[in-house]
């Protein structure tokens, strides 16, 4: 069973790859308005999080924390309660509440943006300061809301890939509802709740 485990999780991190890189229509959280169609690979660095772990018999899929919290609706859901996406200041600023002598000349929001735009968009850090703005203010303006990662196209892949390799003369004697509730189950952890979950 664990080498089949192994085989499939190798196949179900890469078809969650091919389905991140899959463009689909995107809403803020301004009362669903139409955002777009894009894909959520920005920099990468989330698609490239995506790994696979077998703890006692079971199928783990480990992703970046925001990936989970937010990006991705279901992942958000079965983790946090929540829907994912992000709306800092449900479409107003924060006020700034620190006192005089601590203010910034800006954000923390702001350090953490300038990386990723000048990676998402391969343009210098005096430029990506910015698009940092700008994106900032479309987030607390309007935000964005989480879409499903494990969409029916997904799961039917998946389970294609299962009835393949159950198929393979090495797995004849493991039976093949075994391996269904073992999908059936598949959970999506960041490291932080994995570790908890192990721990």
């Amino acid at each position: 069973m664990e080498e089949l485990l192994n085989i499939l999780g190798r196949r179900v991190v890469e078809l969650i790859k091919k389905e991140m890189a899959t463009p689909r229509s995107r809403f803020t959280k301004r009362g669903d308005m139409p955002k777009g169609t894009y894909n959520t690979i920005g920099t990468g660095s989330l698609r490239d999080s995506v790994d696979y772990r077998i703890v006692d018999e079971e199928l783990i899929i480990l992703m970046n924390d925001y990936g989970v919290e937010y990006v991705y609706s279901d992942l958000a859901e079965s983790i946090t309660g929540g829907k994912g996406g992000s709306w800092p200041g449900g479409g107003r600023y924060y006020p700034d509440e620190r006192q005089a002598g601590q203010k910034a000349r800006y954000s923390k929001l702001i350090e953490n943006l300038i990386p990723w735009a000048s990676k998402k968009f391969q343009i210098p850090p005096s430029q990506a300061k910015g698009v940092a703005f700008a994106v900032r203010k479309n987030l607390f303006k309007a935000g964005y809301a989480g879409i499903p990662l494990f969409t029916d196209q997904l799961i039917n892949n998946i389970n294609r890939y299962v009835e393949e390799l159950l198929q393979d003369e090495r797995f004849v004697e493991v039976a093949a509802q075994d391996v269904y509730d073992k999908i059936e189950s598949l959970r999506v952890f960041d490291e932080k709740t994995f570790n908890l979950a192990i721990g």
